[in-house]
């Protein structure tokens, strides 16, 4: 017995959670058990596989890559496919040559599959250790059910295979327990399969005959077994591709004596360890020894990272930390090991859990900006994150290589996870992005990695939250009239942004009142014109007055006379509308609306529809439930969208859309494809969704709606604060910062 115990309850102590259902071809069936050993590789027995494709059992002949049905019977009845990766025919025990038939013992047996995705994220892989004669070990049926267990103690071990006699009440090992664990609960360990058992021969039984015994191939056979064929139970990660799990053992039991030498701070970390991984340990004063401290780094699920997080914190010299340092390289050589500590790994997917109910794009969208090389894993390739899911894609991050860019003094490099958790907290802001950062930089400063490198991740992430919507240009327009101006005719000032974000304005005569056509070709030539024409959609942001907010802008049509095609600006930008007026009437207007911006990516919009009868149950809501809400889609009463477009602006909220042709008809249900564009999801996708509906509506007359979009970013200059900045910007020569446009 063991310094470290399994706990008392079998539920958290046993194997049952790694145990694998293997189907029959036809899945009618339980052809057998298999069992979970890391990565995507399941382990059983050759005649499961012989068994469920329905062949001679203990037939020799390779079946090649076929597929099988497989399942984790005790968390899920959901089957995946799993392929045939590894085969280790059966043999006959004491000569070369095929099993006869009959026969009560062979050799070989063992086949390895591969899963076409990560199992589910409960299931982890068992420790291991050898078998050895007089352990009390339990098997399962293949098909998971809790009284399906049987207990048998092993009699005699050779070595390779051990003898197992079960009591005269309970359940047998029998026919479907083939490929399944032999689980110690006193180990706390898995140490060996079960491979067939000894039956009575014909006729009637005396009191000679073998009742109740069954045997099954010890872990030490097991791996060798496979290293025959090249399928390492426990493939490693490290660039010097997979180690052998003893070999790894023993090279860590040299920076675990330098940093556990003294027994008594051993028992100290250890007995820490066990708390944090739910096994027992001894309370008697001893210290386990260095030896089975490193088996069960090998070993056991996120040990060594939680071991190496005590550890950190006592730290006081350079030599400890390169111990510390040499001891987590080791530990990528093992499966088991992992990134994240007990703690921090469940304080990870806690917070993400959470930010994903939200937000289900968010994990998506930061590792697709943090990670823009690679081919992401699977749970997060695809645009939307369910919160179940959240699990399987931190462990699917945890082993990707680290950053590439160079670090301070051949210090560790910032992991991928890290650095998607960055770009994660940028994109939440406030408190959100406090918490995360602050665990990202706890488990930075565990790992070793430098402070510079984190800080240039988490600026890197900053600068990627503050992107603007619009790949393309940004062009910023300022829409005024005069009392005596003619009507439907503006007078209008144009600036472009430049890449470094600074602007420059049109050199154009900007006190002429023009036609909503003439602003609409001089909106086109400027965005023709900057930097990033022909790099994304271009983004025109229009600042109006108060009382101009359900202009037709969009409507305006730019097509030169000689061009056959008509050019909405609606259709060919991002056209938003801003309105600085209203918002600068409140005294927090500023405050409200960074604050809002920053959390814009949380949450849905909120729906203001005719249940809000005015606006003071708008502002209410603005200022309680929906505090951070940027989002307001109004679908309320026509008479008081005007209002309530207004005080939205007011109360700093920076996205609001609404149908300003809505008062001519009934009201339509939020999303509806005909009236206008579903405002939920991504909020960044939410300018495009506008622009491809108003293409449609444009050419449709079937579609009424025509959406109106204020979106005050945050980051884009007003035009009076670029006004004030350049106050002859008017009248520069073009040489001194304008552009020159017609």
């Amino acid at each position: 017995m063991g310094w470290f115990k399994a706990p008392d309850d079998g539920a958290s102590g046993d194997a049952r959670g790694s145990l694998v259902r293997v189907l029959s071809a036809d899945r009618g069936r339980t052809a057998g058990a298999g069992v979970y050993l890391s990565g995507r590789k399941l382990l059983t027995c050759a005649h499961v596989i012989n068994a469920a494709l329905g062949t001679r059992m203990l037939s020799p002949r390779d079946p090649g890559a076929v597929t099988l049905d497989v399942s984790f019977p005790a968390l899920t009845a959901d089957s995946r496919q799993a392929r045939l990766v590894a085969w280790v025919p059966p043999r006959a025990a004491h000569h070369p040559g095929p099993v006869a038939d009959g026969s009560l013992e062979w050799g070989g047996d063992l086949a390895v599959l591969e899963l076409d995705e990560a199992p589910p994220p409960p299931v982890r892989p068992v420790r291991w250790l050898d078998m050895r004669a007089g352990q009390l070990v339990r098997a399962w049926y293949g098909g998971g059910q809790p009284f399906s267990y049987a207990d048998v103690q092993v009699g005699l071990c050779d070595g390779r295979i051990g003898y197992l006699d079960g009591p005269l009440s309970g359940a047998a090992v029998d026919e479907g327990y083939s490929g399944g664990p032999l689980w110690s609960p006193a180990d706390g360990a898995a140490v060996g399969l079960v491979m067939g058992r000894i039956t009575a021969p014909g006729g009637p039984l005396d009191a000679q005959h073998t009742l109740r015994r069954s045997w099954g191939l010890t872990w030490q056979s097991v791996r060798q077994e496979l290293a025959r064929v090249g399928a390492d139970p426990h493939p490693g990660t490290g660039p010097g591709g997979p180690a052998d799990d003893n070999s790894v053992r023993d090279m860590m039991m040299g920076p675990l004596h330098a940093l556990l030498g003294d027994p008594t701070v051993r028992t100290a970390h250890c007995t820490a360890l066990g708390a944090a991984l739910g096994l027992r340990t001894q309370a008697d004063g001893t210290a386990p020894s260095v030896e089975e401290l490193a088996q069960l780094l090998c070993t056991a699920e996120r040990a060594l990272p939680t071991l190496a997080e005590s550890l950190a914190a006592t730290l006081t010299d350079s030599r400890s930390r390169a111990q510390l340092d040499r001891l987590l390289t080791l530990g990528r050589l093992t499966e088991a090991s992992g990134l994240l500590s007990v703690a921090e790994h469940r304080t990870l997917v806690a917070k993400l859990h959470h930010l994903t109910g939200a937000d289900p794009g968010l994990l998506p969208r930061a590792a697709t900006a943090a990670l823009p090389y690679v081919d992401l894993p699977r749970p997060l390739a695809a645009a939307r994150l369910a919160p179940d899911d959240v699990a399987g894609a931190v462990r699917a991050l945890e082993g990707w290589p680290g950053d590439c860019s160079p670090v301070p003094d051949e210090t560790p490099r910032l992991p991928a996870l890290l650095r998607v958790v960055e770009y994660v907290a940028a994109e939440t802001g406030g408190i959100g992005c406090q918490a995360l950062q602050d665990w990202s930089a706890q488990v930075a400063a565990r790992l070793g990695v430098h402070a510079s490198a984190l800080g240039e991740r988490r600026a890197d992430a900053a600068r990627w939250s503050d992107r603007s919507t619009g790949t393309g240009a940004r062009v910023l327009v300022e829409l005024s009239r005069h009392p005596k101006d003619p009507a439907e005719h503006y007078r209008c000032s144009v600036w472009r942004m430049r890449a470094d974000g600074t602007a420059a304005r049109t050199g154009v005569e900007a006190e002429r009142p023009r036609t909503g056509r003439e602003i609409a070709r001089l909106v086109r030539e400027v965005a023709g014109g900057s930097e990033a024409a022909g790099q994304g959609v271009a983004m025109v942001a229009v600042s109006v007055a108060p009382d101009a907010l359900h202009l037709p802008v969009d409507e305006w049509d730019g097509a030169g006379p000689d061009e056959y095609v008509q050019a909405p600006l609606g259709e060919d930008f991002h056209l938003v509308l801003r309105c600085p007026q209203i918002r600068r009437r409140s005294r927090t207007g500023a405050g409200d609306l960074k604050r809002r911006w920053s959390a814009r990516h949380r949450g849905e919009p909120l729906v203001a529809d005719d249940r809000i009868r005015d606006e003071n149950e708008l502002v209410a809501l603005l200022k309680t439930t929906h505090r951070d809400t940027a989002r307001v889609l109004l679908v309320g009463p026509p008479a008081g969208r005007r209002q309530l477009v207004h005080f939205c602006l007011a109360m700093g909220v920076p996205i609001v859309l609404w149908d300003r042709a809505a008062g001519e008809r009934g009201e339509a249900a939020p999303g509806d494809p005909r009236h206008g564009p579903d405002p939920h999801g991504p909020v960044d996708e939410l300018p495009e969704k506008v622009r491809h509906f108003r293409v449609r509506a444009y050419m449709d007359p079937q579609v009424p709606a025509r959406p109106a979009l204020v979106w005050e970013d945050a980051g884009l200059p007003l035009p009076d604060e670029l006004r004030l900045a350049d106050p002859a910007a008017g009248t520069a020569h073009p040489s001194e910062g304008t552009d020159q446009a017609i």
